[in-house]
């Protein structure tokens, strides 16, 4: 059976769990760890690539993210590539570290506490921590960064409390009691993947009628994953094939401009209006390519509504297009 690709989208909770090849480490000392965590923070940064949670165990690690302004793939390539070439060097080994594609899930939002909790207690259920209270101050978890017994300015600590308040010392109580209860659950494997059986398990959904293997959330959230992937590969790219297509839509230019504006916080009239403002930039590109390209509109229309060039439009629908197919979230705001 061929593997799907993977769910790679903008501003998508992933769960990423990557596992060495069988009978080899990941981590040999403290140092292979410390180096790992070397590599992980610019990437983080350069990427726009949020970390909530994350564990290193001796053959596999586990990392919650959420892609901000790339994909997923941006940030994990030159991530394992370059802590692999390093580790077989330092370790004078060659072959394979990795046993095959790393595995990563995209989660809805409501799961996040219970996989906050499930990446945290691993070093405990794992033996690599005997007790709890040791578990605040173990240098190989997030825990630690959320209970404030380390400091990580590149771990997203405070997307992670906000779900348990609003306060900073109640958040924390609640954290901790809500990490606590979970000691005695056990191996929790509906946590480590999606689709029918585990989102049942999970309790998110009763009886789920839309799963996917790759996606940890309702049935509502599996279609918009599809529909923007629909979006994404739609085969009708060029004004030309619009134009015949039986399935043209037909808004106006004035009501393309309006709902842009709506998508990305703006005024019609900001947008209608010539600026060097990133935000309005990235509007009037939207504009361009929905009213132009998916819409038909004359490229003189286009243009006089926006107060531009006609010969501007065509490099205008062009950037629109790759804001559009890249950022999932504008994509549900515009529909």
């Amino acid at each position: 059976m061929p593997t799907l690709a993977r769910i790679d989208q903008v501003e998508l909770l992933q769960h990423v769990i990557v596992k060495a090849v069988p009978g080899q480490r990941l981590f040999e000392d403290d140092t292979d760890r410390d180096i790992f965590l070397k590599t992980l923070e610019p990437l983080l940064a350069r990427t726009g690539t949020r970390c909530l949670a994350w564990v290193l165990l001796p053959d596999h690690f586990h990392l919650l993210l959420r892609p901000t302004t790339q994909r997923l793939t941006t940030f994990m390539l030159p991530l394992l590539v370059g802590y692999a070439r390093g580790f077989n060097k330092r370790h004078g080994r060659r072959g394979r570290l990795f046993r095959g594609r790393y595995k990563s899930v995209a989660c809805e939002d409501n799961t996040l506490k219970e996989l906050v909790r499930y990446l945290h207690l691993h070093p405990l259920r794992s033996g690599e921590v005997a007790k709890y209270k040791d578990l605040e101050s173990h240098p190989w978890c997030g825990h630690g960064a959320i209970m404030g017994g380390m400091v990580l300015g590149w771990q997203s600590v405070g997307e992670v409390l906000e779900n348990f308040g609003r306060k900073r010392v109640r958040c924390l109580l609640a954290y901790r009691r809500f990490v606590k209860a979970g000691v005695g659950q056990g191996e929790r494997r509906e946590l480590a993947g999606g689709g029918k059986r585990r989102v049942r398990r999970l309790g998110v959904e009763a009886d789920p009628t839309r799963c996917d293997g790759r996606v940890l959330g309702t049935s509502a959230f599996v279609r918009g994953i599809e529909e923007a992937q629909e979006w994404q590969r739609a085969p009708v790219r060029g004004r030309a094939a619009n134009i015949f297509s039986r399935n043209c839509a037909v808004v106006s230019v004035s009501d393309v401009v309006e709902k842009v504006a709506a998508a990305v916080g703006l005024s019609p009239e900001q947008v209608r209006r010539r600026s060097r403002a990133p935000d309005v930039r990235r509007a009037r590109s939207l504009v361009c390519y929905l009213a132009y390209v998916r819409n038909c509109h004359p490229g003189k229309a286009v243009a006089a509504e926006l107060g531009i060039a006609h010969s501007t439009i065509c490099a205008g629908a062009m950037m629109g297009e790759k804001l559009l197919s890249k950022d999932y979230r504008l994509y549900q705001m515009w529909r």
